[in-house]
């Protein structure tokens, strides 16, 4: 059956006049290396800065707390352990900081390499469609080869406005991470760091230490029920809350320890991944460059060429997709194990 054109394709004048928007953001976008913008997110952003703030709070309460003679055990207790929670969470804000700066930069840096291979593919959907256009001018091809030349084209087309377009926004999601207002360009991540076996939670997991503290609270409960002037029925109440809190705290780290497990394993097979693609890469660059040195010689056309040249864009996309994978899992097991994997939240 002879195929028609997708109807709901974009037209060449609204193609154009969406391609010029990225065109026109990228001539005033500022370049940020990956550590800087983790650097502004931790300085910057409001996921710390918010922790900070509560951190401050509760160190202000403590003091007040301690400074007043007739403060309770309980009351004292409670006012520490807000205090030592506030900072764990401060230090857990800038693990989360840090996760979120690597996803949206890297996101924004994926979204310009897939601009850059789609780009080419555009280039050479176009070649393909004059190729088909001469083989029917010359009577050696068809109309309906011509056709479907033409609804690729298109939608590579397609493909490329709606990944310009994309920057645009992704752009937008990091300057909100890292708290700074403007336009961005993502530069190429770095070789990230080795991925370390973590098989332990920080001992200051907010939401763990959240849980010990409520065994400890519990614990003290017992302690000052425990006397021949409280009445049984109150000790027992706070033997059956202390065996509850641990009991939670046993199955929070399960839970925990298992997330952390997940992502230890996504880390590992991420980095194996980045491996295979740089291989990858290195053999599309070997082809192409023997394309290069046939097609000087005459033994393939400027087509086949280009189709080299395509093939090797694309192991170059898909090696710096593998490196967003890796960066991500990264902060990802970071974030689950309470301790930086990336090298970029710093102290």
């Amino acid at each position: 059956m002879k195929q028609v054109l997708n109807r709901t394709l974009l037209t060449p004048a609204l193609l154009i006049a969406l391609a010029w928007l990225p065109a026109a953001q990228a001539q005033t976008a500022s370049t940020l290396s990956l550590s800087q913008a983790v650097a502004s997110a931790l300085t910057a952003g409001a996921t710390v800065r918010d922790a900070q703030a509560g951190a401050v709070a509760a160190a202000s309460t403590l003091k007040a707390v301690q400074a007043d003679p007739s403060t309770l055990t309980a009351t004292l207790l409670s006012a520490q352990q807000a205090d030592t929670l506030a900072q764990a969470n401060v230090s857990q804000a800038r693990l989360t900081a840090t996760q979120n700066a690597v996803n949206a930069f890297t996101a924004l840096y994926q979204t310009q390499e897939q601009v850059d291979q789609q780009t080419l593919q555009v280039q050479v959907d176009e070649k393909s469609l004059q190729v088909a256009q001469v083989k029917l001018s010359t009577k050696n091809g068809t109309a309906l080869d011509v056709e479907n030349a033409q609804n690729t084209l298109a939608s590579s087309r397609q493909v490329l406005v709606a990944a310009q377009a994309q920057i645009v926004v992704n752009s937008q999601k990091l300057a909100n991470v890292i708290g700074k207002p403007g336009s961005y360009s993502a530069a190429t991540p770095p070789t990230p760091p080795n991925v370390r076996v973590n098989t332990t939670l920080s001992t200051n997991y907010p939401t763990l230490l959240q849980d010990q503290q409520a065994v400890d609270a519990a614990a003290l409960a017992v302690k000052l029920a425990d006397n021949e002037f409280t009445a049984r029925v109150t000790l027992d109440q706070a033997k059956t809350k202390l065996a509850s809190a641990q009991s939670d705290l046993s199955t929070l780290q399960k839970t925990l320890n298992t997330t952390l497990a997940t992502a230890q394993s996504s880390a590992e097979a991420a980095q194996a991944s980045y491996q295979t693609a740089i291989q990858a890469e290195i053999n599309a660059q070997a082809a192409y460059k023997q394309d290069n040195v046939r097609y000087s010689t005459g033994t393939i056309s400027a087509v086949q060429l280009l189709q080299s040249q395509l093939a090797l864009k694309k192991a170059q996309y898909a090696r710096a997709q593998a490196l967003v994978s890796l960066w991500q899992a990264l902060a990802t097991l970071g974030s689950a194990s309470g301790q930086d994997q990336t090298g970029l939240a710093g102290q």
